[in-house]
């Protein structure tokens, strides 16, 4: 009789936990890339001293939309630039931010690529590219932060690229994604020549940025969408 009990056992314990093991690997098993497609909202934001920043780097909401083919569309310019140029500068051009990236009214907006590669990881590239409506707008930033902005073209855009940003999910849960902008973080800030081919832009040195970490929360409904509802 006894010979019958561990088999029987096993089975029992295999029924009650199977579902949920098996749960786990097909969770374990998705590729990070499609674990981050999608309309992210970004509802928590802080400097590399803990500090929250949500409300500082912008009024408007600040959505990130990562695109299958690897695009990103975004409101996102605001949090970009006080990672690039931080803090201190940042603050200099607080009072204007808002007028000069005008999501509520403008039809534009901040786009760039991202990519995860294959499989499961823990780090991805997004890259972002400034330009604002008219050169002048952007210009105009750059000197009230104190960067020399005259080796930029009449009609330039500057590609942000950050490589080896943290991703990681929230335990349980897919619909909450964690972005460390941390020391294995590297940068590269360029522009392009009339070739399409990247020149490096110095305006600012790339190994400068601001540490910060940020979290998503994934929403259902479409990009364009939310931002109709926000600006009605």
């Amino acid at each position: 009789m006894k010979n019958y009990l561990i088999p029987a056992l096993c089975l029992s314990l295999f029924v009650l936990n199977g579902c949920s093991l098996f749960d786990d690997l097909i969770a374990s098993s998705t590729p990070t890339k499609t674990k981050m497609e999608g309309v992210w909202e970004v509802t928590a934001a802080y400097d590399d001293e803990g500090k929250w920043i949500l409300d500082s780097i912008s009024s408007f909401i600040t959505l990130i939309d990562l695109q299958k083919d690897n695009s990103v569309i975004s409101t996102a310019g605001p949090m970009f630039m006080y990672i690039v140029y931080g803090k201190s500068r940042f603050n200099k051009i607080m009072s204007t931010i808002d007028q000069v990236f005008d999501y509520a009214e403008a039809n534009f907006f901040t786009n760039g690529e991202w990519n995860a590669g294959s499989g499961n990881t823990d780090y991805f590239t997004v890259e972002i590219k400034l330009k604002l409506p008219g050169q002048k707008s952007l210009t105009s930033l750059l000197e009230a932060m104190g960067i020399n902005s005259k080796a930029l073209g009449l009609d330039q855009t500057i590609y942000h690229k950050f490589m080896g940003v943290k991703v990681s999910f929230e335990e349980d849960s897919d619909l909450k994604m964690i972005w460390d902008f941390d020391f294995n973080t590297s940068a590269e800030y360029n522009i392009k020549n009339e070739e399409l081919k990247y020149v490096l832009w110095e305006g600012v040195s790339a190994r400068n940025f601001t540490r910060c970490k940020f979290v998503l929360t994934k929403r259902v409904k479409g990009f364009t969408e939310i931002i109709r509802d926000t600006r009605n």
